[in-house]
């Protein structure tokens, strides 16, 4: 029986094969610095990782919902949190001033235009992106929650719907 000749060698980063002829990678784009090491097992992890960015459509529409969640789905907890906390300091009349219905809605505008900003700053590959922030997932379980409540009971009332919701306040009038 013959034996097979190899073609080509492994990359060390990422185990693509490729022809001897060659100085860098095609799979993974790194460039070789030492030609005598090709040949050795990779011990070399990767240095980038992929991960799934944010897509700017459901950023809007988080956002559109619940203010700081588009926040927290770009990866953003800090504004996030600041978001929604001065949203319920003014939704339940924590902070009063004769203009809380006009601050009400300018945070909500505020949150959802500075998400799609950083939303599409991500998507242009100009500002890091770690992923979903936990509090995301705390503050759509509530909102789930409050409208599942509202919807099998109807309690809460609408009016406690539009202080949570911005759109349910924007529908009343």
């Amino acid at each position: 029986m013959a034996s097979k000749e190899q073609i080509g060698r492994k990359c060390p980063y990422c185990g693509a094969m490729f022809t001897y002829d060659e100085y860098f990678c095609r799979a993974c784009h790194r460039k070789f610095t030492d030609q005598n090491a090709l040949d050795a097992p990779s011990s070399h992890k990767p240095e980038i990782y992929v991960v799934g960015l944010p897509k700017i459509g459901i950023t809007l529409v988080l956002s559109f919902i619940g203010v700081g969640l588009g926040q927290f789905y770009n990866g953003d907890t800090t504004k996030g949190i600041l978001f929604f906390l001065s949203f319920l300091l003014i939704s339940f009349g924590y902070i009063a001033t004769p203009y809380n219905s006009q601050i009400f809605l300018g945070i909500w505008i505020v949150a959802i235009i500075e998400a799609l900003y950083t939303s599409r700053k991500i998507s242009r590959c100009e500002r890091s992106y770690a992923g979903i922030s936990y509090p995301f997932y705390a503050e759509l379980g509530l909102l789930a929650l409050v409208a599942g409540l509202h919807i099998l009971t109807g309690e809460p009332n609408m009016v406690y719907l539009a202080k949570l919701f911005p759109a349910v306040a924007l529908g009343m009038g």
